[in-house]
């Protein structure tokens, strides 16, 4: 695989856009999950104040319940989307991008929120649809006729050959499918049990070719890379362990926590992480695929430009993968403090095209992107203009350094150095600290992140 990382967390070398004093702080808040746009132009953020309160990362709320825009040529948030959360007192957890465009002729999204209770936590699934702008709501409508009743163990994931979103649950590992392209509120498609089995007995999964692959880890946290278990949608009732194969060259990918997991059509890739020897933590960066036929391990011959705290991925239908997450090294104009980075990397495969939903499900095709007569039309709308919010009014932000991200092949083991590319270059008079590309990155003094406790809570954004 020929991969290339890009940072295009800001206009690197460019006056930042007028857009970015006014939606700034967004820069600095904790996100529970992120899409892309169906023409590749724009990510959306789902953004749960709670939980971004309780990071403390990052000070207070940035606003309430909302989907943030991100502009990819810009490189700045522009817009902020207030979201009905459904259920009292329910948090957005999770958003999964649909294939094709709503009626109203934007990008569709299937909205995931918790309710937490004393008997069960409650999840309310509903469909969230924007305008061919992709800056405001069109419609959010419930899927499901009541909330799905879960134990504190889940994972959600979207399936990249059906308009069909999987949970899978504890108590037990129960099943439930439900159709995303629903009419109105209705019950799950499908529902079952595995007999046996217990899903806290499993770090993730994640959902590729019609089956779930599940990961398994060590009681210390570390992932399990030796093997697999598979479980079939179409042929529930028995989950199947693979042993997994080293890479020829490389070995097995080394033992880690808080890593990226997500997976493309064939694969499951993971992303950085880190190593904690008794206080002192390494950050990693290197890039993982594990074949889902053959089940042998690759370490791709790239890495990522800098080592974020607790990466995410998102993988998409383009083909783009989204790696996101903290970074504790202050940008011109912004609060010293940990931030938001974003890295688009391009170059994973797949082993096929994944196959059309027509061939998988006898739902509705997905709705042609000609906007229904039943919605009313609306214009391209312009980027919002606002008095500048952040920095303080009259205080132009400095250029952005430039920077030259790592697009030199080559391996990284913990404790190997980095080519060091990808630092950033100050401007004349100012005083920036540099990003060493050391695979033991330590950050700098007063600046540690706070780690919040891992919740229990697993998720997979899989989609292709």
């Amino acid at each position: 695989m020929q991969v290339q990382s890009e940072d295009i967390t800001v206009a690197w070398g460019a006056q930042p856009h007028h857009l970015d004093q006014q939606y700034g702080r967004w820069r600095l808040a904790v996100f529970q999950d992120v899409q892309e746009s169906m023409d590749s132009s724009k990510l959306y953020f789902l953004y749960d104040p709670d939980a971004d309160e309780r990071s403390m990362t990052t000070g207070s709320r940035k606003g309430g319940a909302s989907i943030v825009v991100f502009d990819l040529n810009v490189r700045c948030f522009v817009a902020e989307l207030p979201i009905t959360v459904y259920g009292r007192v329910s948090k957005p957890k999770f958003l999964f991008a649909l294939k094709a465009p709503a009626q109203s002729g934007g990008t569709s999204f299937v909205l995931v929120c918790e309710q937490q209770g004393h008997n069960g936590n409650q999840l309310h699934v509903s469909r969230v649809d924007l305008w061919q702008d992709g800056l405001s709501i069109a419609e959010n409508r419930p899927l499901l006729s009541q909330p799905l009743i879960v134990g504190p163990d889940y994972i959600c994931t979207m399936r990249e050959d059906a308009p069909e979103m999987v949970v899978m649950a504890s108590p037990g590992l129960q099943v439930w499918r439900v159709d995303a392209l629903a009419a109105g509120p209705s019950q799950p498609s499908r529902y079952f049990q595995v007999p046996g089995a217990e899903l806290n007995h499993f770090y993730d999964g994640f959902l590729s070719m019609g089956s779930v692959y599940l990961l398994s880890a060590f009681a210390d946290g570390n992932l399990d890379y030796s093997r697999i278990h598979v479980l079939n949608l179409e042929n529930a009732g028995q989950i199947n362990t693979h042993t997994c194969h080293a890479d020829p060259s490389r070995g097995m990918p080394p033992a880690r926590q808080q890593a990226a997991i997500d997976s493309v059509s064939g694969y499951i890739l993971v992303a950085g992480g880190e190593i904690d020897y008794g206080g002192d933590v390494q950050r990693l960066s290197d890039y993982w695929v594990l074949d889902l036929t053959s089940f042998q391990w690759t370490q791709v011959p790239s890495s990522m430009p800098i080592p974020l705290i607790e990466p995410r991925l998102t993988t998409t239908y383009s083909g783009n993968v989204y790696l996101w997450g903290d970074f504790d090294q202050p940008l011109p104009g912004m609060p010293h403090g940990t931030h938001l980075r974003i890295l688009r990397i391009r170059g994973f495969g797949q082993k096929a095209p994944p196959p059309s939903y027509d061939a998988s499900t006898t739902s509705a095709p997905y709705p042609s992107i000609n906007p229904s007569p039943s919605y009313p039309s609306q214009p391209m709308a312009p980027y919002p203009q606002a008095p500048p919010a952040h920095p303080p009014a009259g205080q132009n932000a400095p250029v952005y350094p430039s920077y030259a991200p790592n697009q030199a092949p080559g391996y990284s083991q913990p404790g190997a150095m980095m080519p060091p590319a990808g630092a950033y270059t100050a401007p004349p008079g100012a005083d920036y600290p540099r990003q060493g590309g050391d695979q033991g990155y330590q950050a700098p003094q007063g600046q540690h992140a706070y780690y919040p406790p891992q919740e229990k809570k697993k998720k997979d954004c899989s989609i292709m």
